[in-house]
């Protein structure tokens, strides 16, 4: 969860700066966002705590840089 919506801010934030509108990739991120937590919780390898938990600890630095960056 961490990787993935890192990623997901990440090419959100690269959108914003570039001023490009690339939808797909970003409503394709944010589907794989829902089928990773959705596996992990299936597979039982997580709680959904800890889910939101690693969610949080992708997207804080990510939110920090485009902060910091925009």
């Amino acid at each position: 969860m961490m990787g993935i919506s890192a990623l997901t801010l990440f090419i959100i934030g690269m959108n914003l700066h570039d001023q490009t509108q690339n939808t797909i990739i970003i409503a394709l991120l944010i589907l794989m966002n829902g089928v990773v937590a959705s596996s992990r919780l299936e597979m039982q390898a997580h709680t959904v705590k800890e889910l939101v938990i690693g969610t949080l600890i992708g997207s804080i630095p990510q939110m920090l840089l485009l902060y910091l960056w925009l």
